[in-house]
């Protein structure tokens, strides 16, 4: 099994549940598989639903067989993990950020993402590629 198929079809079953996969990845350990998930949504994800999406993606892997050693973790990615994905500016609206620009540092909430433009509580809007680097702060 092409790790592209199982990609495709483990974000297949993630958007049917309206979670947003953030990151995904396989790689081989000894003689099994290690697939790791980070999933999120922009009200948060908790710790039962990351249990019901395993269990769904189980189904999909036992019942047709794709692999025969494996394991599975998916988890919610965190609160320092940098953002800079499009996945990561959706799943981060209404959380506040602490955006490092090239001259200046802002820590405000994220109001609205959208075509590469975030839109701050402060009333201030600036777009990805002015961003060093952003991270969710704790409020």
């Amino acid at each position: 099994m092409d790790s592209t198929d199982l990609y495709e079809m483990i974000e297949d079953i993630v958007d049917r549940t309206g979670i947003l996969l953030v990151d995904m990845s396989v790689k081989n350990i000894g003689r099994s598989q290690m697939i790791r998930l980070l999933v999120d949504r922009p009200e948060r994800i908790n710790i039962s639903e990351c249990a019901e999406l395993a269990g769904k993606i189980r189904n999909l892997i036992d019942g047709k067989m794709l692999l025969s050693n494996y394991r599975l973790e998916v988890s919610s990615p965190g609160i320092g993990r940098l953002l800079s994905t499009e996945v990561d500016w959706i799943r981060s609206t209404g959380r506040k950020l602490s955006v490092q620009l090239k001259d200046e540092n802002i820590v405000d909430w994220l109001e609205e993402y959208s075509n590469g433009c975030l839109k701050f509580r402060g009333g201030r809007t600036l777009t990805t590629d002015d961003i060093v680097n952003a991270v969710e702060v704790l409020d």
